[in-house]
């Protein structure tokens, strides 16, 4: 019986080639786009849960509120805060001190840790950190060679296998052989470690001993370990709490050690330390992690949505055709219950054939899925290493998908297929209604457009508020900005690297600071105004930089001259916001009076800027003072004329690796350096064009089936009209007409919906547009557009179908 199923389900499809290949399209596009999400998704949700203590980890994070009430988050803890919380807190079980590395530039010395020739550099990207044995007894990274023990020393690092191999060659070769980090620390290599899983934050490729930083910090970041004020989010600290003590208890003990170290400091904030899972190091905005990528669980919510209402999408279309063919099949139905079939025979036989479908249509899309998989690294960063179909979770979505497209697309046109009678399947009786209410096909068309609308309506809108921050002022030139990283190591050979690079034609001016105007660096500081006693209510944000900075990007300055590059002594530039919130109304007023920052001595106001973006689109202007410090000069900004920039760019390497052959040199333009602050909104919007292209294609393929099955139906009411003198375009109207309805509805409803959405992810920017009528006006008639084209083919040939042919066909 199961067999015959199956041989009448093959005939059947291929009796129905069109309706049966747009059903197998439709849902192979909804299946490839489902599983790749779900690729991303199980994924992203796996970060650093493979740790057996992953449930008991925590990162102490802080929370500081400002007297003027602007709140600061970081994952940074002061150095002071270490030995002081084992001392203070002996409940926690583990204390684990990490700091990150940030892009540490490694020279391979080889056997001979004096060797200072033909010596190979490499700068690594966020692969590196600094960690103790006890790291490895709360994280589950497994060892090659060597044990957490080796980690107890000063100046040792251990490699990952595949960072070992890239040094080395062999990672057997390379325990007992040297490395030069940041050209200022040599270390032995003691160990080698299994290459570490893709999803985690914690970039163990590069492990240097906790007691290199100890015994020399500033070669390991920033602050002392006596210094309660300095904190840099490089600095993590993890704790695991035993299995009876909550995060409750210990955030209590942790508020209780706050207000002992920080109120008695009379600081112008309220500091408060609470403890941060683990399992949301890689969701939680608020805080940064080592990888430099978080993915909020809103948006993975989001990417799920996306592709649940996708391949729901392509079920619909699946229903909407079956339940319209059905008065085809309704002779077919007749003649079997005629024949003593039962319903349930006939319900097994279509959910056969529907079985049949959906498992073509999943073949083909996990094809689609495999093939495209390229597409999910360049649109979420998703690693071209990972084995999605080796992941058994991924084939257990694919049976659920399986099972629940045949349940959705399968029993409702079975049940219907099997309800009608033989006596009106012989009398042709049997109708499928389209225009008279609202039928639950007509519904499910209405839904397929709302959501292909919203989408649409999505893309117009993060396109266009892209093209907004591209175009906004940022208050400093970013073309034809060159930036490179430098190394502090040599600082006493910049000003001769200045002067080189003046002599090259193309290069208009060169500048070296710790940071560009806009950044995602965030180096705050309390302050006092003209030799004020107390603080002022908020901090100001720190920039380092010499002289030329200003005429480097174009920032404009607005009162007095800005400090020289020449000159020794400190002098301060600020920013129109500094003076605003501290209540100064004329920029010349602030020439000359001082500003203590820190523990600084007071120093002069020499001249005030217009405000420039310091974030994103997403912050807003923060109050700025910059000032020289050339300890601190980790980047480099020439500007360049236009012309061939290409050539620009080769002749300051040049002059780069003439001046500091120790260090590796990269950098990138400003402009492009740029984009990487709206990544995240990139990525969306490319999303929603695919997406919504996904959305369109299915609709159309639904329509076009249904439009074909309307022609036929009305095949002599055609012909008559044509008799009659209706001419194409009165026929393609005729056909349209309802279809277009149907739209102009989905439109009522996915207006308002898709206003909403847009409007809350508008929110996230401070700099934003407003979201515009013509908006809904182009997406509306593209909308029609579309169904119009997809209606049109069919009533063309409707049309086109001699009357006397269609009149005599019965």
């Amino acid at each position: 019986m199961l067999r015959n199923y199956f041989k009448i389900a093959i005939r059947n499809l291929l009796k129905n080639k069109i309706y049966s290949g747009i059903n197998i399209i439709g849902l192979a596009m909804g299946v490839a786009a489902a599983v790749l999400l779900f690729a991303l998704i199980h994924y992203e949700l796996s970060f650093d849960g493979f740790h057996a203590k992953a449930s008991r980890t925590y990162r102490v994070v802080r929370q500081v509120t400002m007297n003027d009430g602007n709140v600061d988050y970081t994952s940074g803890v002061s150095l002071a805060m270490i030995d002081a919380i084992k001392q203070e807190i002996p409940q926690f079980e583990k204390i684990v001190p990490v700091c990150g590395t940030l892009e540490p530039q490694i020279t391979v010395l080889g056997k001979d840790p004096n060797n200072n020739t033909n010596s190979t550099k490499y700068t690594e990207d966020n692969q590196g950190i600094c960690a103790g044995p006890e790291f490895f007894e709360v994280f589950d990274f497994k060892w090659l060679v060597g044990s957490p023990k080796v980690l107890a020393e000063p100046n040792v690092v251990v490699l990952s296998k595949k960072y070992a191999e890239k040094y080395f060659n062999k990672y057997e070769d390379a325990v007992g052989q040297y490395l030069k980090y940041n050209n200022n620390t040599v270390v032995k290599v003691v160990g080698v470690l299994e290459d570490i899983p893709l999803n985690t934050d914690l970039p163990a490729n590069l492990v240097f001993s906790y007691a290199s930083k100890r015994s020399n910090s500033a070669n390991f970041g920033f602050g002392r370990f006596d210094d309660w004020g300095s904190t840099s989010s490089m600095d993590n600290l993890f704790v695991v709490l035993p299995e009876n003590y909550t995060e409750q208890q210990a955030n209590q003990q942790l508020e209780v050690f706050t207000k002992k170290h920080w109120e008695a400091r009379k600081d112008n904030d309220k500091k408060i330390h609470t403890l941060s899972a683990i399992s949301n190091m890689h969701y939680d905005e608020r805080y940064s992690n080592y990888s430099d990528r978080i993915v909020s669980k809103k948006k993975i919510l989001g990417i799920a949505l996306i592709g649940l209402l996708i391949i729901f999408m392509a079920c619909i279309n699946f229903i909407n055709i079956s339940t319209a063919i059905a008065s085809k099949r309704a002779k077919e139905v007749g003649v079997r219950k005629t024949l003593g079939s039962a319903n349930g025979q006939l319900i097994k036989q279509f959910m056969t054939e529907t079985m049949v479908l959906v498992g073509i249509s999943i073949s083909i899309g996990l094809l689609i899925a495999r093939l495209s998989l390229p597409l999910l690294n360049t649109m979420f960063d998703y690693p071209l290493a990972a084995q999605p179909f080796a992941e058994p979770m991924l084939w257990v979505f694919v049976l659920t998908i399986f099972v629940a497209i045949n349940v959705l697309s399968g029993i409702y046109p079975s049940l219907v297929l099997s309800s009608f009678t033989p006596l009106d399947a012989f009398r042709q009786k049997v109708k499928v209604g389209w225009t008279k209410g609202l039928s639950l096909r007509q519904g499910l068309i209405v839904f397929q457009f709302s959501i292909a609308i919203i989408m649409m309506l999505g893309t117009l809108v993060n396109f266009e508020q892209m093209r907004f921050i591209d175009k906004m002022e940022t208050g400093y030139k970013k073309e034809g900005v060159f930036t490179f990283g430098t190394d502090t190591e040599y600082k006493n050979r910049f000003q001769t690297f200045k002067e080189k690079l003046k002599q090259i034609p193309e290069v208009q001016s060169v500048s070296l600071s710790n940071d560009e105007p806009s950044s995602d660096n965030n180096w705050q500081a309390n302050f006092a105004y003209d030799n004020s006693p107390k603080d002022a209510d908020f901090n100001v944000n720190m920039k380092f930089a010499d002289g030329d900075y200003f005429s480097t990007y174009g920032i404009k300055v607005i009162a007095g001259q800005p400090y020289s590059s020449t000159d020794t002594l400190r002098k301060i530039v600020v920013n129109e916001t500094l003076l605003r919130k501290l209540g100064v109304k004329n920029p010349e007023e602030a020439i000359g009076k001082n500003i203590r920052v820190g523990g600084w001595d007071p120093y002069p106001i020499v001249a005030v800027v217009r405000d420039f973006q310091v974030g994103s689109a997403k912050d807003e202007i923060a109050p700025l003072l910059t000032t020289i410090g050339p300890k601190f000069y980790w980047r480099g900004g020439v500007k360049l004329s236009s012309g061939n920039l290409s050539a620009s760019v080769q002749k300051i390497e040049k002059v780069y690796n003439e001046v500091f052959p120790e260090v590796v040199f990269g950098g990138t333009f400003y402009e492009d350096k740029l984009k990487g602050f709206y990544k995240a909104e990139q990525q969306l919007g490319l999303l929603y064009r695919i997406s919504s292209i996904l959305a369109i294609f299915i609709s159309c393929l639904g329509i076009f089936g249904l439009a074909t099955f309307v022609a036929e139906q009305r095949i002599k009411e055609i012909g008559i009209r044509k008799v009659l003198g209706a001419t194409m375009a009165n026929i393609t109207g005729l056909l349209s007409k309802d279809f277009i309805k149907l739209v102009l509805f989905s439109m009522l409803i996915a207006f308002p919906t898709a206003y909403y959405l847009m409007s809350q992810w508008l929110q996230d920017f401070k700099f934003r547009i407003d979201i515009q009528w013509w908006y809904f006006v182009v997406v509306g008639l593209l909308a029609v557009i579309i169904t119009v084209v997809s209606v049109s083919y069919q009533a063309i040939k409707a049309a086109s179908m001699n009357p006397v042919k269609s009149l005599k066909t019965e």
